[in-house]
């Protein structure tokens, strides 16, 4: 029964992990199939202290004009610990819903790599909590 419960942790984690990384991926794809897509510029950025690493993320705020001509200006979702070419100033290609316009991702930015990782993590810990319990209980 022990093995049962020490299963329960990886397989957990493993859940929460595949379930942030489809949610994240599917949005990503709605939003790259059914959403607009225009040039943006990043206005700002927004920053924060990450407590676990100790290091000063970044998170891209970007604006552009809708199809219907309103100006919207949306932060993004995802912080990153470099600036990388998003500095304010640049012009870079947005995907975002017509309907909420402030629901956007940046096209090399948002969603991609983060998935992939998140998705992966959750494999390997649903693997290895599925490990646990067949070795357990046989």
């Amino acid at each position: 029964m022990g093995g049962l419960i020490g299963a329960g942790v990886p397989l957990l984690l493993g859940t929460v992990f595949m379930t942030v990384g489809v949610l994240v991926g599917r949005r990503s794809r709605r939003l790259r199939q059914e959403g607009a897509q225009t040039r943006a510029t990043v206005v700002g950025l927004k920053t924060h202290r990450d407590f676990d690493s100790n290091r000063t993320m970044y998170r891209p705020v970007v604006q552009w004009v809708t199809a219907d001509g309103r100006t919207v200006e949306a932060e993004s979702s995802v912080a990153r610990n470099t600036v990388g070419d998003l500095r304010p100033g640049a012009a870079v290609t947005v995907f975002y819903d017509p309907d909420n316009p402030k629901r956007m991702l940046i096209d090399g930015h948002d969603g991609g790599v983060l998935v992939v990782v998140f998705c992966i993590v959750g494999s390997v810990c649903l693997a290895a909590g599925l490990l646990v319990a067949w070795f357990t209980v046989t």
